[in-house]
């Protein structure tokens, strides 16, 4: 995998520590390499649609894909988001995947992981392929 590509993810996450949310991570270098070691385990894969986290952004620079605003100029779409396995469970490395906006979003609180992969991963992968065959 691109170093550079995981540098840029590394940095990033340093960012989005916060004690509250990640403490069962470790402190913020812990947590930060946790999401790239994750990042190189799924080959930079949703869990639940298995599309590159690079294809999907390919989608949205191409207009066809909708990223999402959200307050302080950032965008959710672009970057794998992190997910826990139990929808009221707690963060922590043993039970959290990297998965992308689209699928995160439509899991929401409703799913736990494996009945969202199950029923939903593969037809959501299947029209991201679609989008790409656009390109």
């Amino acid at each position: 995998m691109d170093e550079e590509f995981l540098e840029v993810n590394r940095l990033r996450m340093l960012g989005r520590y916060k004690r509250s949310k990640h403490h069962l991570f470790g402190n913020k270098y812990d947590f930060a390499n946790w999401y790239v070691g994750k990042l190189e385990a799924q080959e930079a894969k949703c869990a639940y649609c298995e599309t590159d986290i690079r294809d999907i952004k390919r989608l949205i620079d191409n207009e066809l894909l909708q990223a999402r605003r959200v307050r302080g100029g950032g965008l959710r779409g672009p970057n794998l988001e992190i997910d826990r396995d139990n929808p009221f469970g707690i963060y922590g490395a043993e039970n959290c995947y990297l998965v992308c906006y689209y699928c995160n979003n439509d899991k929401s609180y409703t799913l736990d992981s494996e009945t969202y992969k199950r029923f939903f991963g593969q037809a959501r992968h299947d029209f991201f392929q679609h989008l790409l065959n656009q390109l």
